[in-house]
């Protein structure tokens, strides 16, 4: 297949996704309206009426579920995302420290939960997240660092980080999307091409996260030791833990 042809298929997919999210819009207008969905919209959809009134699907779901949330907290809503502490940033970290403390922790106490969590990084990059965020997220004072906006601060809990999307960095929404294309290929046993691989991930409303063809070709790159190709095929798969 050349380079046009995968261009161009891409571009249908991402199409495709477009048109289904105005679908499902207009799916809502009519049931906040509380008028019968049109014919047309019920079989794009892929949706019939049963003797209640009530959409039911008559196809396989649409969408691969999402990964289980194992141990998320109780604040967590349905739309918080959860990346590896491993995969934070020390300016995702340090404020979760803070935020989880609920009180002022002084600098070197700080620095020292943080670096447990992140043994590569360097103190001095701790330091560096109180000086850009001195007045915005944190307030440093005598008796010590305070989170000034807990809401925009993640929740740890076991070896993750948990909370709404928009609080993640570019870095930290890019390993969210990537632990969405391990889940996606372990739900997949025969593997998937890459356009077959990002029409998956733009059928999936709970990854939330920028999905594109370069990006993807970035993320299988940087997944070159979790995934491989099947065989001499193009498709993707899951590297077997202990295979070769």
């Amino acid at each position: 297949m050349n380079s046009h042809r995968i261009d161009d298929e891409l571009q249908a997919v991402e199409s495709l996704r477009g048109l289904y999210d105005q679908a499902q819009k207009c799916k809502q207008l009519y049931e906040q309206a509380q008028m019968a969905l049109p014919e047309p919209l019920q079989r794009f959809l892929g949706i019939n009426m049963n003797g209640t009134g009530t959409a039911i699907s008559v196809h396989a779901a649409p969408f691969i579920p999402p990964p289980e949330r194992r141990n998320a907290p109780k604040e967590s809503e349905a739309d918080w995302i959860s990346i590896s502490i491993t995969d934070a940033s020390p300016n995702c970290v340090t404020l979760a420290v803070l935020r989880e403390a609920g009180a002022p922790v002084h600098h070197g106490d700080l620095t020292s939960r943080v670096s447990k969590l992140l043994p590569k990084v360097p103190s001095g990059s701790i330091t560096n997240v109180g000086t850009r965020l001195q007045g915005k997220l944190i307030d440093r004072t005598k008796a010590g660092w305070v989170l000034l906006k807990p809401e925009l601060a993640g929740i740890l809990k076991g070896e993750r980080v948990w909370g709404p999307p928009d609080i993640f960095g570019k870095m930290e929404i890019a390993a969210h999307r990537r632990e969405a294309i391990l889940h996606i290929l372990r739900n997949h046993n025969t593997g998937l091409q890459i356009v077959q691989l990002l029409e998956q991930l733009l059928r999936c409303p709970w990854v939330h996260a920028p999905i594109n063809k370069d990006l993807l070709k970035a993320d299988m790159e940087s997944l070159k030791d979790k995934v491989r190709r099947r065989g001499n095929s193009k498709k993707w798969e899951i590297i077997e833990s202990g295979g070769n």
